[in-house]
């Protein structure tokens, strides 16, 4: 994204993304992201879980394809405009402040964990002398979203993260998913531990048999098919 709007267009590094997660869906969110394995850790902690209701958690899936429509509106006519008319460059980018250098930091989970979270604790002391409100109160949302994460599983990547959002459009045309077996699910009447189950509040069993993907928000951690007692939830790599 910065080089993006330093008007330099990676479009290797972007086709690889895109075939990444073609191929393996975002099993890199449930499997690799650090951001996510600490959210679990978070998680693990033993007290009552907490589950949104339906149309509330509905609502806020929708806030990090804004915050990812932001990050596009701020860094494409960066980029352009650093190629072509250098003046209305400078005025943008005067007009944006911070969010020019740093139009993804804002939502960046990793960026707090590893680097704002370690300069404030060192200059927490400059940062109120200073009057930096902004950095307080980011790192006072931050620390309270990870807070959450205790009680709300992968809260951030749900709501926030703009890697999910852009992900999450790529990710319905994946070759690998995961799919039920007709004969084997007996649906939510007789059990439906896979919805209960999931992280991500997926209505797994309002979704083709075929396969599912919660409109892109399963990252592949595989709680529902271990849970499913009827072994009805197979990994399935072929047409999308």
């Amino acid at each position: 994204f910065y080089s993006i709007a330093q008007g330099i267009f990676p479009i290797m590094l972007i086709a690889v993304f895109i075939l990444i997660i073609l191929f393996t869906n975002r099993s890199f969110c449930g499997w690799v992201c650090p951001v996510g394995t600490i959210q679990d850790a978070l998680n693990a902690i033993p007290v009552k879980k907490k589950v949104p209701k339906l149309n509330t958690h509905r609502f806020f899936l929708k806030l990090k394809y804004v915050f990812a429509t932001i990050i596009i509106i701020i860094i494409i006519p960066l980029g352009v405009t650093k190629t072509g008319n250098q003046l209305f460059y400078l005025e943008f980018k005067e007009q944006l402040g911070a969010f020019a250098d740093k139009s993804i930091g804002y939502f960046s989970m990793s960026e707090f964990i590893f680097y704002y979270f370690i300069q404030f604790i060192n200059n927490w002391s400059n940062f109120i002398a200073d009057g930096n409100w902004g950095a307080i109160i980011l790192f006072v949302l931050y620390l309270l979203t990870l807070i959450l994460s205790i009680w709300y599983p992968r809260i951030y990547c749900r709501y926030v993260c703009p890697f999910a959002a852009f992900s999450s459009v790529i990710a319905d045309y994946s070759f690998l998913k995961l799919s039920r077996n007709p004969v084997k699910c007996v649906g939510r009447s007789d059990c439906g531990i896979c919805e209960k189950k999931c992280p991500k509040q997926i209505r797994i069993l309002d979704e083709p048999f075929e396969f599912f993907t919660g409109y892109g928000e399963c990252d592949l951690c595989l709680k529902c098919k271990e849970v499913c007692p009827y072994n009805a939830i197979i990994i399935k790599f072929g047409s999308v």
